[in-house]
């Protein structure tokens, strides 16, 4: 890959360019492992409070032990809390940067308990430091936080094993056996993490084709099929409306005909690009087929439907569309009704709209 393709690329360095996706990813990671990640901060928390015995029974400077108990009293208070945090907050990646403060502290503060408040054999001390290093990059966070951390963690321990034993031979190679663990286990976790955003990026590319139409970008027929359960309960449950408005460009097969199919796409297109300018966000734009589409308007009756299909018919015939100047559409507009199916529904939005042709096109009919 040559320069100006990394530039290009939508990930660098382990995560998105875009902030955005970033973010969403990062929300969906979270949620996607949300009982593992409290489960691991409740461990976590839990083992802190279990080494207040060790710490009981093997220090016995007073001073000393106040200070150990003091750090964990404070540790495993502070993983409570975000654990609690984690639970009830909404997610985003800003979480990332929380669990990098703690990865931090925690690890600072389990380094100074083993090196120097209840010292330990340097074996277990450095099987301790792999051991955070590893829980470190599993953490679902940023790639370049969880390098950072590790780094810190590790120059962290190569100093406290200085300060409080002398520059050994042995810290020599306890701090490369380190540095060799940290290097492969970022090697490792930048695969990883590019690997999960290109899934990542694929997921949302099966999703888009699976539910958008793939000329005008709006929905097509499946997602309409998958979200109309959902539009009739709410209108049930609220007591609320839900209208619906078929329609189509009169005359659409002549201009194909006279234009070509390439033209009649690129009015498609135009079309659907300038009804979403005038509706709400809230309101549901769907291909049906062809030149046929279907609005839906969920808290909406179906006399303000029929208002805002006619609003929407006359900006349409003003409008000035590329390559064929003015056409116009034919609308047909219906309601749920309790006991409504999908197809039910359709049909009467159809009948609509063929009354509408058969009357003359260029018109709203409602019922």
């Amino acid at each position: 890959m040559n320069s100006e393709q990394e530039s290009k690329a939508p990930i660098y360095l382990g995560e998105f360019r875009d902030e955005r996706l970033e973010q969403e990813f990062y929300q969906a990671e979270i949620v996607a492992h949300f009982n593992w990640i409290r489960l691991g901060i409740l461990a976590a928390a839990l083992f802190f409070l279990v080494l207040l015995l060790p710490v009981y029974d093997r220090i016995v400077d007073q001073h000393d032990f106040r200070i150990a108990a003091s750090m964990i009293v404070v540790v495993t208070v502070a993983l409570f809390f975000l654990f609690f945090k984690v639970s009830f907050a909404t997610v985003g990646t800003l979480l990332s940067y929380w669990f990098t403060g703690y990865e931090i502290a925690v690890g600072l503060a389990l380094l100074y308990l083993l090196t120097n408040l209840m010292p330990v054999a340097p074996l277990v001390q450095v099987l301790s430091l792999i051991v955070m290093i590893l829980v470190v990059f599993l953490i679902n966070s940023r790639w370049l936080l969880a390098v950072f951390t590790t780094l810190l963690l590790g120059v962290s321990y190569f100093v406290m094993v200085v300060v409080e034993s002398g520059l050994s031979a042995d810290a020599w190679v306890a701090g490369l056996g380190v540095l060799l663990i940290i290097v492969i286990s970022s090697l490792a976790s930048y695969r990883s993490n590019t690997y999960k955003r290109f899934h990542y990026l694929n997921l949302l590319e099966l999703i888009r084709l699976a539910e958008f139409d793939a000329l005008t970008g709006i929905y097509n027929k499946a997602k309409f099929n998958k979200d109309y359960d959902g539009l009739t309960e709410r209108a049930r449950r609220q007591q609320g409306h839900l209208s619906v408005v078929m329609f189509d460009i009169d005359n659409f097969k002549e201009i194909n005909t006279q234009h070509g199919h390439l033209v009649g796409d690129a009015i498609l297109l135009e079309l659907a690009n300038f009804i979403q300018l005038h509706i709400r966000s809230s309101d549901i734009f769907v291909r049906w087929g062809g030149d046929k589409f279907i609005l839906t308007f969920p808290d909406i009756p179906l006399p303000l439907a029929a208002e805002i299909a006619e609003k929407l018919r006359v900006l349409i015939g003003d409008h000035d569309f590329t390559q064929v100047g003015h056409l116009s559409c034919s609308f047909g507009v219906a309601a749920f009704e309790e006991g409504d199916q999908l197809d039910s529904l359709v049909r009467r939005a159809d009948q609509r709209l063929d009354t509408a042709k058969t009357q003359g096109k260029n018109r709203v009919v409602q019922g």
